[in-house]
C-alpha cells in the first residue's frame, strides 16, 4: 500500500508532528484560535507528493460535490429537495461506479485515478444527507478538510461531518496521555500491517502446499481471517493513531469480534463503520426506523450484498454477499440476533462465538484465494 511506503510514511508523520506543535503553539498564545482549517494545506500536500493526477482529481470532485451541497441546500419544496437528494447522492458515486464497470468492461477507459476513493465517496454521500436532512450548511473550507483529512483518506475508519465537524470546531488537546496513547497505538498498527500479516501469508503459502484435510483446512480458516483482521485492524489503529494528534478523534472499527455471538453482533463489533454506513444511510433510510422481522431480514441480507459489491463487482462478490446475510436473515427471523451474555451459560455462549467466527472464517478465505482453492479447502473440512 502505498499509503504506508517508507517515504510516504515520513511525510505523513512528519506533517503530523508539525501541525501538532503548531497546534499547541497557537493554542498557547492564542486560546480561541483553531488551526483546523490549515489541516487542509497538509491533506493537499500529501496528495500533491503521492500523485498530480490524483490531486486534480480529487480538487475537481471536492469542488463539484460541493456545488451539489450549495444547491440543495438552497433548493425550495419538498419534492423539489427529494429529487435532488437522489440526484447528488449517485452523482457522488458516479466516478466510483463507473471505475468498477470499467474493470467489467476493457472498452471503457480508465480515466480516474481513485486511490482511496470508496471510502471518500461515502464520507461526500454522507454530507448530501447532512444538508438534507439537518438542512445546515457546510463551509467549503470544512468540507474539503472532511473530504481530504489525510488519516483516514484511504481505507478508513469512515467519518461522519457531524462527528467530524464536532473536532473541526473544536479540537481535543494533545495532551501527554493522549499522545503516549497514541504512539503505542501506532507502533502497535505497524506490527500488525508489517509483521504479524507478513508471517500468516507465508503460513498461508505453506499451507495451501500441504495435503488439505481437516486439520490443515481449519488451520486456513484461522491464518485467513487472523489475516484480514490484522491487515483491516492495524490500518484502523494507525489512522486512529495518527488523527489524534491532529485533535480529532476517529471512531472505531474494531471491537473484539471474536466477542460477538450472532452475525448481528459481529458487524458491530467488525468493521463497524462501513456496516454502520450502509445500514443507516441506505435501508433504514429508506424503509423507516421500524422494522419487522422479515424487513430486518431483507435489510440484513441487503446489507451484505451491497458491503460486498463496494469492495468488488462480480458475481463471487453477491455470492459472499448472499453467503454472509443469510446469517443475518436468518437471525432476524428467528429472534436469535442478541445474546446477552450475564444470561446465557458460558459454553453456549462461547460455542456461538466459535461458530460465528468459523463461518466469517470461511467468507475471510475468498480474500485470499481463488475460487477453485476456496472449494479445495471446504472439501478438506471432511477428508481425514
Amino acid at each position: 500500500m502505498w499509503y504506508l511506503q517508507v517515504d510516504t510514511l515520513a511525510w505523513i508523520l512528519g506533517s503530523t508532528l508539525l501541525y501538532g506543535v503548531l497546534a499547541a503553539v497557537v493554542g498557547r498564545i492564542w486560546p480561541q484560535r483553531r488551526l483546523t482549517p490549515f489541516l487542509l494545506v497538509f491533506d493537499l500536500g500529501l496528495l500533491i507528493y503521492v500523485s498530480r493526477e490524483l490531486t486534480a482529481f480529487y480538487v475537481v470532485y471536492t469542488l463539484v460535490t460541493y456545488g451539489m451541497l450549495r444547491v440543495l441546500k438552497g433548493a425550495k419544496g419538498e419534492g423539489l429537495r427529494r429529487v435532488l437528494f437522489v440526484l447528488f447522492c449517485l452523482l457522488c458515486a458516479s466516478p466510483f461506479l463507473y471505475a468498477r464497470f470499467a474493470l467489467l468492461l476493457p472498452v471503457l477507459p480508465a480515466i480516474f485515478t481513485l486511490v482511496g476513493f470508496s471510502y471518500n465517496m461515502l464520507k461526500a454521500i454522507d454530507a448530501v444527507f447532512y444538508v438534507y436532512y439537518a438542512d445546515k450548511d457546510i463551509p467549503l473550507i470544512a468540507y474539503a478538510n472532511f473530504l481530504l483529512f489525510f488519516p483516514v483518506m484511504t481505507s478508513g475508519p469512515i467519518l461522519r461531518y457531524r462527528d467530524f465537524e464536532q473536532y473541526y470546531l473544536k479540537p481535543r488537546p494533545v495532551t501527554a496521555p493522549i499522545a503516549t496513547a497514541a504512539v503505542k497505538r501506532f507502533i502497535r498498527g505497524m506490527f500488525q500491517k508489517m509483521v504479524l500479516v507478513a508471517i500468516l501469508s507465508q503460513v498461508l503459502t505453506r499451507l495451501l502446499e500441504a495435503r488439505l484435510c481437516l486439520p490443515v483446512s481449519l488451520a486456513l480458516i484461522v491464518v485467513c481471517y487472523a489475516s484480514l483482521f490484522f491487515d483491516l485492524s492495524g490500518y484502523s489503529d494507525i489512522a486512529i493513531s495518527v488523527a489524534a494528534f491532529t485533535g480529532f478523534v476517529v471512531p472505531e472499527n474494531f471491537k473484539n469480534p471474536l466477542s460477538a455471538a450472532s452475525f448481528t453482533q459481529f458487524w458491530r463489533k467488525w468493521h463497524v463503520t462501513l456496516s454502520d454506513w450502509i445500514r443507516e444511510h441506505i435501508f433504514v433510510v429508506v424503509n423507516g426506523k421500524r422494522l419487522s422481522k422479515w424487513m430486518g431480514a431483507l435489510i440484513g441480507m441487503g446489507t451484505m450484498v451491497v458491503m460486498s459489491l463496494w469492495h468488488e463487482f462480480s458475481i463471487g462478490s453477491i455470492l459472499n454477499g448472499v453467503y454472509m446475510g443469510s446469517f443475518l436473515a436468518i437471525e432476524n427471523l428467528f429472534g436469535l440476533s442478541t445474546v446477552d451474555k450475564r444470561r446465557t451459560p458460558k459454553w453456549i455462549f462461547w460455542g456461538r462465538c466459535l461458530l460465528v467466527a468459523f463461518f466469517f472464517g470461511i467468507n475471510a478465505l475468498s480474500f485470499y484465494m481463488d475460487a477453485g482453492q476456496l472449494f479445495e479447502v471446504l472439501k478438506g473440512l471432511v477428508r481425514l
